[in-house]
C-alpha cells in the first residue's frame, strides 16, 4: 500500500479583535503561522459581538509580513452599523470540482495573517475563527 493516512496537523484557532483608531496595515493584529509549517486555511468566520462606532472596514488575509494588508480572508467588510450578533463567512473552499483555489494562498511558516481597519474601528468587539490543515 502506498497511501498512508496522515493524522497530524489539522487545527483551528480564534482571534479576538478589539477595535482601535489605527489604520496602519496590520494595525488590528498580525498573527504568525501557528504550525511553523505550510498550512491551508479551509474556512473562516467572523462573529461580531459589537460593531465599531466609527465607519471602518476590516481586511484580513495571509501576507508576507506583519505590516502588509491582507484581504484574501475578509475583503474590506464593513464592521459598523446594525451587525451585532451577525456571523460573516470569510474564505471557504467550496468551489467547483477541479477548479484551482486561488484564495487563500498557502500560509507558509514565514507569513502572517494580518487584520487591518480602513478607519477608526473603536468599539469593535469581534472574533475571527480559522480552521486549517497542514500540508
Amino acid at each position: 500500500m502506498t497511501a498512508v493516512v496522515n493524522t497530524e496537523g489539522k487545527g483551528a484557532f480564534s482571534i479576538h479583535i478589539t477595535g482601535v483608531t489605527s489604520v496602519a496595515n496590520g494595525g488590528l493584529g498580525a498573527i504568525a503561522n501557528p504550525e511553523g509549517a505550510d498550512i491551508i486555511v479551509l474556512r473562516s468566520e467572523l462573529y461580531v459581538k459589537t460593531p465599531s462606532t466609527g465607519a471602518a472596514n476590516l481586511g484580513a488575509g495571509i501576507v508576507a509580513d506583519a505590516v502588509t494588508k491582507g484581504t484574501d480572508i475578509l475583503n474590506d467588510l464593513a464592521v459598523n452599523g446594525a451587525i451585532t450578533g451577525k456571523v460573516y463567512n470569510g474564505n471557504a473552499i467550496q468551489v467547483t470540482a477541479k477548479t484551482e483555489i486561488t484564495a487563500p494562498v498557502v500560509w507558509t511558516s514565514t507569513k502572517y495573517l494580518t487584520l487591518t481597519g480602513s478607519g477608526d474601528s473603536t468599539g469593535l468587539d469581534a472574533t475571527l475563527y480559522v480552521e486549517y490543515v497542514r500540508v
